[in-house]
């Protein structure tokens, strides 16, 4: 078994991400943050190695999580839009968690992002760092592993990255859309805030 994650780990270092795609896979749907009915509704299409990203993880979202999402009137869609072979292997982890597994599991690996992303060993360091949210190793590998269900995620999460570019306009991450449009410039919780008056 490790040395077919190794297999996997190994050629998304070496091969483009295109390499992997298959037109006929389905994108993933989008993690939901907050009540599925909530009117407000805020997209984000995110890469795991981008420090912007990170940045509003870490610094802006507690903020809107605290007055629109905790309070029902905003849910945060999150879509992966991976950027590089890294973030493409953490999204592989992310999308593997259950839905109460998934925000912590996010909000870990970008609070953690440059311990990570920067790594010689990349598996050994996302295993270091989600250790301590009880996540073992043989969890995280499994998300790796070679197998349909793993294949599938990730032809699925690269179908959802082509959809973003050719559908819905993404150029770079983070992108976000407020019921529909799609924010320019820096989203902050006083953006979201002209935008929904």
């Amino acid at each position: 078994m490790k040395r077919l994650i190794s297999i996997i780990v190994f050629l998304a270092m070496i091969l483009p991400i295109s390499s992997f795609s298959e037109d006929t896979a389905n994108q993933l749907p989008g993690r939901i943050l907050g009540n599925e009915s909530a009117q407000i509704i805020i997209e984000e299409y995110a890469s795991m190695s981008c420090g912007h990203c990170a940045s509003f993880h870490i610094n802006t979202l507690d903020k809107i999580k605290k007055e629109y999402i905790d309070t029902g009137k905003a849910k945060l869609v999150f879509y992966d839009f991976p950027l590089d072979r890294g973030a493409m292997i953490g999204s592989m982890v992310t999308q593997c968690m259950n839905n109460e597994q998934f925000f912590p599991v996010l909000n870990r690996l970008f609070q953690k992002q440059t311990e990570w992303t920067q790594a010689d060993n990349l598996l050994e360091a996302i295993n270091m760092v989600l250790a301590p949210i009880g996540l073992d190793k043989s969890r995280i590998l499994s998300c790796l592993e070679e197998n349909e269900v793993n294949q599938d995620r990730w032809k699925s999460l690269l179908a959802g990255r082509k959809y973003a570019i050719d559908i819905k306009g993404v150029e770079a991450t983070p992108t976000f859309f407020v019921n529909g449009i799609k924010v320019e410039g820096k989203f902050d919780i006083k953006k979201l805030k002209e935008l929904v008056k």
